[in-house]
């Protein structure tokens, strides 16, 4: 199967969503069938320049900075299309082109306008003010770096939306944020983490409880983990 995953952020580039693509391509591309053939032929579509970072470390495909011609034929010629976050043109290219889209959700990008389910500029947690039909309160939160960007935030959060209801499936890792964005078609699949066993492993040894929290601690989201939407 040749399986297309469009990340917009990608290594060098150092966060939740690069590491989490980078697992699940580096993952499949190890898959094999009962003749020991690749179960899948992936091509990793980014737009982050690689800089230093040497792309042929990896057991698949990867493509940096393509225009939008070159990124309509990749989609053409590829079975299934996986998107980091929702992007829009590889959404809508995806579905004009036919091909089964699938949409891995980080954050809240399709139930807020900005994508942080925070009211700027006080950076306070946002009762949902999009999905309420509240669109002048969208507008006046984003309205710091001028109306014209504000409105053009509001518009294209309606055009994720379009597109995600339509896509063959939309990923949530948890069940809280499958809920909140109210999308068809929703499937929860949780983050793997690849040290998991030796991790668990050595609580036991230990004896001692532990809590782990993997990710940035930014105010973003702290507050926003406080978030319910009404």
């Amino acid at each position: 199967m040749k399986l297309l995953i469009y990340s917009h952020f990608f290594a060098p580039s150092v966060g939740g969503v690069e590491t989490i693509v980078l697992s699940l391509a580096g993952g499949l591309a190890e898959l094999r069938d009962s003749i020991g053939a690749p179960q899948f032929e992936i091509t990793l579509v980014t737009q982050t320049p690689a800089g230093n970072y040497e792309d042929g470390v990896h057991p698949f495909r990867v493509i940096r900075k393509p225009g939008l011609i070159p990124l309509w034929q990749l989609i053409r010629k590829s079975d299934v299309v996986h998107v980091a976050g929702p992007a829009l043109a590889p959404l809508l290219m995806s579905l004009m082109a036919g091909r089964p889209a699938i949409i891995e959700h980080h954050g809240f990008q399709t139930i807020c306008p900005n994508g942080q389910l925070v009211i700027e500029p006080m950076s306070i947690p946002c009762p949902g003010h999009f999905m309420a039909g509240r669109h002048a309160e969208c507008l006046r939160c984003n309205s710091g770096p001028g109306w014209l960007a504000s409105w053009k935030l509001w518009v294209l959060t309606f055009a994720r939306r379009f597109l995600c209801a339509r896509v063959t499936a939309n990923i949530t890792p948890t069940q809280w944020l499958g809920g909140l964005l109210h999308l068809p078609r929703v499937a929860v699949i949780p983050h793997g983490l690849e040290f998991a066993e030796a991790a668990t492993r050595q609580v036991r040894i230990s004896g001692i409880a532990a809590i782990a929290f993997l990710g940035r601690i930014v105010t973003t989201k702290e507050r926003a983990s406080y978030c319910k939407p009404q």
